[in-house]
Parts: C-alpha cells; sequence; structure tokens
C-alpha cells in the first residue's frame, strides 16, 4: 500500500546551527538552510532547495522551545529536541524575524503536539550544551529530559496524564455517589414529614369537639316545652286587625 501523501505546513529559510567538533577543538557555526515542514517530516536542503541534507520525522519531535540569545550571542532562536536513535537531539535554528520565529514554533508544535501528545517532553534547557555543561542552568549532565524550565505544553500532558485522569473520574464517582445518597436522605425526610401531617389531620381538634358538646347542652337547656311554644307563638303572633299585640 502506498504511503499517506504528506501535507505541506510551511516551508522557508532558516540559519541553522552545524557542529563541527574534534578531540581538541569545538565550534559551532550557522548554516543557511531551506526547510520543509508537512505533517509528517521536517527536512531542510541546501539553500536551492535541491540537495536535503537532513530530515526529522514529526513523531520524534519532542518539544519547540525559545533559546536564550545569549547562549550563541544571537537573537531570535529557537530550538527543536527530536528523539534519534534512542537519544535526544537539539536541533538550533535563527530566524530573520521574531514573527517568523513565533509562526515556525507554532506550526512545529502544532504537528508535533498531534503526532505524539503522550510524548513530548515536560522540561527542557533554555541553552546549550557546551564545554561539558549546560549554559543555562550550569549542570553537567547532558540529558534534554531534565531540563530547567518548563516546556508550554507542560501543563497540556497533565491533563492528558492517565492517572490523573483516572483520579479525577473516582472523584466525580464518590461525589456523585454523595450526592445521590444526600437527596434519599432528603425524599425520606420529606415523606416521614408528609406522614406525621396526615396522621394529625385524622386527629379530631379538642378544642372544636368542647365547643359543639356545650352548644348542644346550651341548646338542650334552651329547649322549650311543646305547651311553652305554643304560647310564645300565641303571645307573638299578630291579631286579626294585622297589629301586634299589645301586653
Amino acid at each position: 500500500m502506498a504511503g499517506a501523501v504528506e501535507r505541506p505546513v510551511r516551508h522557508g529559510m532558516l540559519t541553522k546551527r552545524s557542529i563541527s567538533k574534534s578531540k581538541t577543538t569545538f565550534n559551532a557555526k550557522f548554516q543557511e538552510r531551506w526547510f520543509v515542514l508537512t505533517d509528517k517530516t521536517l527536512t531542510y536542503h541546501t539553500p536551492n532547495g535541491h540537495t536535503e541534507k537532513g530530515k526529522i520525522s514529526v513523531d520524534c519531535i519532542r518539544c519547540c522551545e525559545r533559546v536564550d540569545e545569549e547562549t550563541f550571542n544571537r537573537p531570535r532562536l529557537f530550538q527543536v529536541v527530536y528523539a534519534d536513535k534512542e537519544k535526544l537531539r537539539a536541533l538550533y535554528l535563527q530566524s530573520d524575524t521574531r514573527q517568523t520565529q513565533d509562526e515556525w514554533i507554532q506550526c512545529i508544535r502544532l504537528v508535533s503536539e498531534k503526532s505524539c501528545p503522550e510524548l513530548m517532553l515536560r522540561h527542557y534547557h533554555s541553552g546549550a550544551f557546551i564545554k561539558k555543561k549546560w549554559s543555562c542552568c550550569h549542570k553537567t549532565e547532558k540529558h534534554y529530559d531534565s531540563g530547567c524550565a518548563s516546556t508550554y505544553i507542560s501543563e497540556k500532558l497533565s491533563e492528558y496524564d492517565p492517572r490523573r485522569a483516572s483520579l479525577e473520574t473516582e472523584a466525580r464517582r464518590a461525589s456523585n455517589a454523595e450526592q445521590q445518597q444526600r437527596n434519599t436522605i432528603k425524599r425520606k425526610l420529606s415523606l416521614q414529614n408528609m406522614m406525621n401531617t396526615l396522621k394529625l389531620s385524622d386527629k379530631p381538634d379538642k378544642g372544636l369537639a368542647s365547643e359543639t358538646h356545650e352548644e348542644e347542652d346550651v341548646f338542650s337547656e334552651g329547649e322549650l316545652s311543646e305547651d311553652e311554644g305554643s304560647s310564645f307563638k300565641t303571645k307573638h303572633s299578630l291579631d286579626s286587625s294585622g297589629n301586634s299585640p299589645r301586653y
């Protein structure tokens, strides 16, 4: 099966640091190279672009960060740290403007982070390993992955950390279970209060019952006999002329 077509991302001229090392001398010089970045590789060529001089797979890129200007006494420096045969190496580059530097860093970060976010470095050295020590922190161990500064992606890597994600998931589950338990207790208490209210409403009101009995007693005492009732009616009845009787 044919390989997937590479999608171009950016290209342009950058100044690359090259190293000439012998047993007695250590010299570094910068040369112009034509760089081409795709979603698969970062390659650099002779200035005319005809001859490829090097290639780095974006899967091997571990970080892309700025470099202290005093490291090589040059402005607008940045580095691409990549894995090469189980070792980490740094490619030091210089752009002609600050905007170009920012754009290259952003593009390289984008393709490398998308390709292998879990392999990106959390720390890096803002200087270079020169004369058996780092120019930034003066450490004597040449380890790129134990640098003195945090990479831009270090916070994002924390979000990708599966252990942290697992702990956050467990915490959310525990919180949800606790909330469900509280809701259950609230429902039970509400139901209990409702039942108590219904029981109280079923009991007769003693005060009302007492008043009812008193009214019944008064009515009993005030009842008239049949004869007394007839006499009362006669006294209060109208005479034949329609006038009230005189007493």
